[in-house]
């Protein structure tokens, strides 16, 4: 059980690192975004609300990250509230992977000119953390009779 739990916080740590990390990127991902070609097309108006949308993506993520980290750090006081959590957050990253398949990003950010290669993966990583979360943290609810 003791094993568990620790394999637990450590793949949330990891998980919340990760999203904290991703949420910081979202704010330079501007600079990088407006040297590609189709940026020079667009609008000021809509310039500013692609901006607004990295911007809030980029702050939800540091949040959602964050808790995640202090979530790490509880596992056995808050197995129930973390169980929801943790699933709910397997939920998030289902979509977002399906979402980047069904709309991938052909843009030239980074460096890299079809980003979805990029990002794809890591997405993918995150995805099958939460879901080895929602196993492990179910396991010890099982285990505690929760």
């Amino acid at each position: 059980m003791e094993k568990q739990i620790n394999l637990t916080k450590q793949i949330l740590l990891a998980a919340g690192i990760i999203e904290v990390a991703v949420g910081l990127l979202h704010f330079a991902m501007p600079s990088f975004a407006y040297q590609a070609k189709g940026f020079s097309l667009l609008q000021p108006d809509e310039i500013s609300f692609v901006t607004l949308v990295i911007f809030a993506v980029g702050i939800l993520l540091v949040a959602f990250g964050s808790l995640t980290i202090i979530f790490s750090r509880k596992v056995e006081s808050i197995i129930e509230v973390l169980y929801y959590y943790v699933v709910i957050k397997t939920i998030l990253w289902v979509g977002r992977v399906v979402l980047e398949l069904l709309y991938p990003v052909n843009l030239s950010m980074f460096y890299v000119e079809r980003f979805t290669l990029v990002v794809l993966p890591g997405l993918v990583i995150e995805l099958l953390l939460f879901i080895v979360s929602v196993v492990l943290v179910k396991k010890i609810m099982d285990a505690k009779n929760v």
